[in-house]
């Protein structure tokens, strides 16, 4: 529901003060800057795993979107998914195909967008507030997980079909003999399945434990200083 003197439900629309509406500005810009920060210093939001990065940079996405709302955490989500660009196009590995805007930035505005209706739904069903966060995190960040992993896939004609793999993603050990092996489809296949296992549950055991422990501290301390943001109690 929202924090505020009135204590008004969550259905009911309420306009923003000149100084609540800086507020939530301020505090957008804040996550921003932490999704920044994370997502372009080395190894402090991507932890490189087997070729490709474990990303924890989609924490303050989670956290800013259920505090600050869903028109926000498309802003969020949007700001993830250009720092992600930036990072392809900076690294080598698997990150490269990151340079491609529909696997780096068209899931992650789709998952800011679906952040605040899903911690919702959780929320219904179950009534402790951290046990809400900590679920409907894991499952948001699996949900991540499963957006951007196709239109990886995606890629792999387009990188194939104009260079060798060791010129266009950099030398990885082990990779390229295990790629030459197999069928483009099987090693998709088998890289999708080795991610999931590894990296998304990683990531999604992470954003669970320390995303809704953060958000849940967050969410009590605006209610004790009676701030009005969208979230729920």
């Amino acid at each position: 529901m929202w924090l505020g003197k009135e204590n008004l439900i969550m259905s009911k629309k309420k306009v923003l003060t000149k100084k609540e509406r800086i507020n939530e500005m301020t505090i957008l810009g804040l996550f921003i800057a932490i999704i920044a920060v994370m997502g372009l210093v080395p190894f402090l939001g991507f932890i490189p795993i087997f070729g490709l990065s474990a990303t924890i940079v989609h924490i303050p996405v989670l956290i800013g979107a259920v505090l600050l709302g869903r028109k926000n955490g498309v802003i969020l989500g949007l700001a993830f998914g250009v720092v992600s660009l930036i990072r392809g196009a900076t690294s080598v590995g698997f990150d490269f195909v990151f340079i491609f805007p529909w696997v780096s930035i068209l899931p992650r505005v789709i998952f800011g967008l679906i952040i605040y209706d899903v911690y919702r739904l959780f929320s219904k069903f179950i009534k402790v507030r951290i046990v809400a966060l900590i679920v409907s995190f894991i499952v948001l960040s699996m949900i991540h997980s499963l957006l951007v992993l196709p239109m990886l896939v995606t890629t792999f004609p387009l990188i194939l079909g104009s260079a060798s793999w060791s010129s266009t993603v950099g030398s990885v050990e082990g990779v390229l003999e295990w790629m030459q092996d197999t069928s483009a489809f099987s090693t998709a296949m088998k890289w999708i399945l080795g991610v999931l296992v590894t990296n998304s549950l990683v990531e999604a055991l992470l954003a669970g434990v320390i995303g809704g422990t953060v958000a849940d501290r967050l969410i009590q301390y605006l209610k004790l200083n009676n701030t009005t943001f969208r979230v729920e109690e």
